[in-house]
């Protein structure tokens, strides 16, 4: 296929992808950084952090126009294994939204918040360097989670002494994507291949290649829950092809290498910053066209991975990183080797 054919047909799905009347939250509008104040009895979640006690707390703002806000919500730990393995857990945050009019998050109810796991240098990079996985799979594809970037005050109601600060981000929740995407989100038991969208499925798939994921499954979810693992299912009404998965939960990444995260057993490598390529085979056809989509927003993706505040010991690392990736797709005999090989 010559190149300007294929960029024609690049251009054609890019404008596919996205609804005409596609809305947005104002809360994920910006790209700028938001500061906000949380109070609540902080060391008592901390503490009970497996349990699912829930807490009153307030959460506060000022606006561009420098108007304070303040907002009561509820607010819960989340997760799996970062409930467990982490010093400060995730958190989930829930509106009422009769409450939030005239703020910047009107419209939202319950939103997830990623925080810094541990303290220290190490601690910041990860959560720095999971939100621009996300901000860089946006460069990529309509189809996935919006983020907002926070700096994120913490403040103890039983303690005035009590305070953290610390780097977090919040994520779009599914009802609010699936809204903007004209699309409805399933939990099916599994999906078959057939039912993928092979244009999303393998920007998706390459695009875990890229950071080095394999903490993820596009076809099932962990046991008794439905699909999928780290993914959200997002369905065209009354149809049972075209399904879009939208990933989430990268701290496992090889490009952010969290000291606690190592492969599931049952994959052919020993590190987390091996790639491993697991794309489905049938996809090989649609590699071509997402390789040019990857190439064309090269520096988008590039720039999300190396987020503000990142220090430069991780700059240069992931940048070595991303930099491999694309001479691997790039390079006829790599791609075949680690690309085509390895598919599934």
């Amino acid at each position: 296929m010559s190149t300007t054919r294929l960029s024609c047909k690049i251009a054609v799905l890019a404008i596919a992808a996205v609804p005409a009347n596609a809305q947005a939250a104002s809360l994920f509008d910006s790209n700028d950084t938001l500061s906000i104040t949380i109070e609540a009895p902080m060391r008592q979640m901390l503490r009970h952090r497996t349990s699912d006690e829930e807490y009153d707390a307030v959460l506060s703002y000022t606006d561009a126009a420098g108007v304070r806000h303040r907002l009561n919500f509820i607010l819960t730990t989340r997760g799996r294994s970062r409930l467990e393995l982490c010093k400060f857990p995730p958190l989930r945050l829930t509106f009422n939204p009769d409450d939030t009019g005239a703020t910047i998050f009107e419209g939202q109810r319950r939103l997830k918040m990623v925080t810094q796991c541990e303290k220290g240098s190490n601690g910041k990079s990860w959560v720095l360097q999971e939100f621009g996985i996300y901000r860089a799979y946006n460069a990529i594809s309509d189809f996935s989670y919006r983020v907002r970037r926070l700096e994120v005050t913490f403040r103890d109601t039983d303690s005035k002494r009590w305070q953290q600060v610390q780097p977090a981000f919040l994520i779009e929740s599914t009802g609010a994507a699936a809204r903007r995407l004209q699309r409805k989100s399933i939990r099916p038991s599994q999906i078959n291949p057939n039912q993928f969208s092979p244009v999303e499925t393998t920007h998706n798939l390459l695009f875990q290649f890229l950071i080095a994921n394999t903490d993820f499954s596009v076809r099932r979810g962990s046991s008794g829950e439905g699909c999928c693992h780290n993914g959200r299912v997002l369905a065209v009404s009354d149809r049972l092809s075209d399904w879009v998965v939208l990933p989430y939960d990268f701290d496992r990444a090889g490009i952010i290498n969290t000291d606690y995260a190592i492969p599931h057993n049952k994959l052919p490598i020993s590190r987390v910053t091996s790639r491993l390529y697991r794309g489905f085979c049938w996809q090989n056809t649609m590699l071509p066209l997402s390789i040019a989509m990857f190439n064309l927003n090269r520096s988008k993706i590039t720039d999300a991975l190396l987020p503000a505040g990142l220090g430069k010991t991780k700059r240069k690392r992931a940048l070595n990183y991303i930099d491999r990736f694309y001479k691997i797709v790039n390079d006829p005999r790599q791609y075949e080797k680690q690309i085509l090989d390895k598919c599934r």
